[in-house]
């Protein structure tokens, strides 16, 4: 959904968005109306925003963890919203490795493969050999089977 792709964003970057507590303060006036997908993200995205900028946003990190674990129906939110309470109640540093890790690079080992290997495993596109990345030739015995008759 789009609504919650942009609030990631807000969430993530909020260092460099000189209005982010402003924009996800907008959000936080329909909280109650959004899908559950754009409340889970509200949720996250306050939290960092509270672990990155703790002065400006302690009410708003209240007021959506009251949101989330008191007034919310769905468990996945309000557990959620208990795990980030706990956290940031007991240990704010543990809090910020937790929530502000860093992501790892997205690799991409497309041209990594032997051209050759590559035509092979295309033949075998719908065999577990395109999974594993190697010719079915390197995992499967030479014999052949037959099915038994009955």
């Amino acid at each position: 959904e789009a609504k919650a792709s942009m609030i990631w964003i807000i969430g993530e970057y909020a260092e460099r968005i000189d209005n982010a507590d402003e924009l996800l303060e907008s959000f936080l006036e329909s909280f109650d109306d959004e899908t559950p997908q754009v409340q889970l993200q509200m949720l996250t995205a306050t939290v960092k925003l509270f672990l990155k900028r703790p002065a400006e946003t302690q009410k708003m990190v209240q007021d959506v963890l009251t949101l989330a674990t008191q007034d919310s129906d769905n468990p996945d939110l309000r557990d959620r919203g208990y795990i980030y309470w706990r956290l940031l109640s007991t240990d704010p540093e543990a809090a910020k490795k937790v929530v502000l890790a860093e992501k790892p690079n997205i690799a991409d080992d497309t041209f990594t493969l032997d051209p050759s290997v590559l035509d092979e495993l295309i033949s075998h596109l719908s065999t577990l050999a395109a999974i594993y990345h190697k010719p079915p030739s390197t995992f499967v015995s030479g014999r052949t089977r037959t099915v038994p008759t009955l």
